[in-house]
């Protein structure tokens, strides 16, 4: 049998051997015993090139050891542990920081008995502080850049607009920021799927980053926005901004598919909007959503105007969902009347909002907000059931009921379970189909086509029928017209208007009427004030209309005794 103290030594040696940090072993004036692999990788000497041959000062860089020999201690001075930074130098003559602790070597029976006469020992660790330092690096770029784009992203854009806003408080200086947000990504991204959605990022990110050659910052911020900082101000800035845009809008070649993307520009500028980072990126989102309202593919600028709206709507919103929790929506209807012979073909129902405290609050407000804020799914389909459930109530008392018209939403479109709310809202009301008309804007057809084809095409199966609503004043393409189950047109209102002192909008709307029976779908206009304006609208042919001339908006009760002498008849 071996010794013990040989067999701690060959523990100690196969420890030595296999410990992943660079070890070695050394007596107290610092000459080397015993080294490990990692200990050769880092100083890049072979172990018979360090044992017995150099000390541990001679590792050392000679300029920084000497400017700093004080800090260097003593081995045999060491009772416990010591750990300092140095610089080692290589074999090769390159420089590799390190941290070196050192503890004697308590198993050492040289430094266990007094009685032994060999030299104490010490046991020392050198660990590489290069590879520690490219890791943090890694993680501070992770921490502060965007994983698709590579840009640096919200966070790093916020402390370089704090370090601008300190230099030009200094230099009295003035500097924009703007944050573009792409239009309409989401819908591609259903589309074409993630990977053209990042594709369109990624090209994006580059071209903005191209207008920078020298000064200035960009960022990737919220999945579809940028954010951008610029020194200049005024009709500079306003040129930069246009500029974007136009790169924004050059075509992306996308697996042979050409996409072309338009972009929203919010703009604040420092110091005018605000002296401080958060502020300013506030209100540079109020400006981004003014110009997302205008449809895309515009620029606004700040304005405490627009500020004051951004609270309105915030504050409405808040009130709306308080509103729908305490039932102060409600609904009326107003009659679309056949022009032939004066009969009510169709009711509108027509959301409105009585607050307690501020009176009647204008759909042309709040519905813009219930879409904003997610609210007009909950709202739409309220009014599908309460539509259904009155139109059942006035059937049963008066016999006779004109189909109900309730207008739905593309957001509403976009819940593939619409079908089965209006089915159910049908169901339990005893209201047959027939009765019941959705409205539908073209946004509707635009959007996810597929979807809304299946569930127009249900709803027809159903019973249910189908009318444009503000015809005139999108694309009013043909093509949906052709592809789409529809039944009837209404011909917006700002057309009526001025038919009777515009002659290309009178021939316009005949047009449209004429247009439309071809394709044998009806047509209602909207917004009929006077005389004139049913008379000239029954010339062109137009089947039914809706306005003040023939009815206000009237209450479900109003309606009932509207309808009461009709169904006696």
């Amino acid at each position: 049998m071996h010794p013990p103290l040989y067999a701690e030594a060959q523990t100690r040696d196969a420890a030595l051997a296999s410990a992943p940090y660079a070890m070695f072993v050394c007596t107290a004036d610092g000459r080397f015993e015993a080294v490990n692999p990692a200990f050769e990788k880092l100083t890049g000497y072979a172990a018979e090139e360090l044992l017995s041959r150099r000390d541990l000062e001679s590792l050392h860089d000679p300029a920084e050891l000497g400017k700093r020999r004080a800090e260097w201690p003593q081995l045999s001075a060491i009772t416990s542990r010591y750990e300092g930074e140095w610089n080692f130098v290589r074999r090769n003559a390159t420089s590799v920081r390190i941290v070196l602790a050192l503890a004697p070597l308590v198993d050492d029976p040289a430094q266990r008995s007094p009685r032994t006469s060999g030299a104490a020992r010490y046991v020392g660790i050198a660990i590489d502080m290069t590879r520690y330092a490219q890791s943090e690096a890694r993680l501070w770029y992770l921490a502060h850049h965007d994983g698709i784009t590579r840009l640096p992203n919200q966070t790093l854009f916020t402390e370089r607009l704090e370090l601008t806003i300190a230099r030009c408080q200094r230099g009295g200086s003035g500097f924009t920021v703007l944050i573009a947000e792409l239009d309409h990504l989401r819908k591609l991204r259903d589309a074409l799927g993630l990977h053209a959605a990042e594709l369109v990022l990624q090209i994006v990110g580059e071209r903005l980053r191209g207008l920078f050659p020298n000064d200035g910052t960009i960022a990737s911020i919220g999945g579809t926005q940028f954010a951008l900082l610029i020194n200049e101000t005024g009709a500079a800035a306003d040129a930069f901004a246009a500029e974007a845009l136009e790169r924004i809008a050059e075509s992306i070649d996308c697996a042979g598919t050409a996409l072309n993307i338009t972009a929203s520009i919010g703009m604040v500028a420092y110091p005018a909007d605000g002296n401080d980072a958060p502020t300013l990126m506030r209100r540079a989102g109020v400006a981004l959503s003014a110009a997302s309202g205008v449809s895309g593919n515009a620029v606004r600028r700040f304005s405490t105007a627009l500020e004051g709206r951004a609270a309105r709507r915030f504050e409405l919103a808040t009130l709306l969902r308080d509103a729908l929790e305490r039932q102060q929506l409600h609904l009326v209807y107003q009659p679309q009347v056949t022009l032939s012979n004066g009969r009510i073909a169709q009711v509108e129902a027509l959301l409105r909002w009585n607050h307690p405290q501020r009176g009647l609050i204008s759909p042309v407000e709040f519905v813009p907000v219930a879409e904003e804020s997610g609210l007009i799914e909950r709202i739409g389909e309220w009014v599908i059931r309460t539509a259904c459930r009155d139109a059942g109530k006035l059937l049963r008392l008066t016999g006779h009921l004109p189909r109900i018209a309730v207008n739905v939403s593309p957001q509403q479109f976009q819940r593939h379970d619409l079908f089965e709310t209006i089915r159910d809202a049908l169901e339990q009301a005893a209201l047959d189909p027939s009765y019941l008309e959705v409205e539908i804007t073209e946004g509707v057809l635009l959007g996810d086509t597929d979807q809304a084809l299946q569930t127009l095409h249900a709803l027809r199966d159903l019973g249910v029928e189908v009318a444009v609503d503000d015809f005139g004043t999108g694309y009013s393409s043909l093509a949906y017209l052709t592809r789409f189950p529809l039944n009837r047109l209404k011909i917006d209102r700002s057309f009526v208007m001025r038919m009777s002192t515009d002659p290309q909008c009178a021939a316009l709307v005949g047009a449209i009427i004429a247009m439309a029976h071809a394709l044998k779908l009806r047509v209602t206009a909207e917004g009929v004030e006077t005389a004139e304006q049913a008379a000239q609208l029954e010339a062109l042919g137009c089947d039914e209309a809706q306005g003040f001339w023939f009815s206000r908006p009237i209450t479900a009760a109003a309606l009932r005794n509207l309808l009461r002498p009709l169904g006696a008849s």
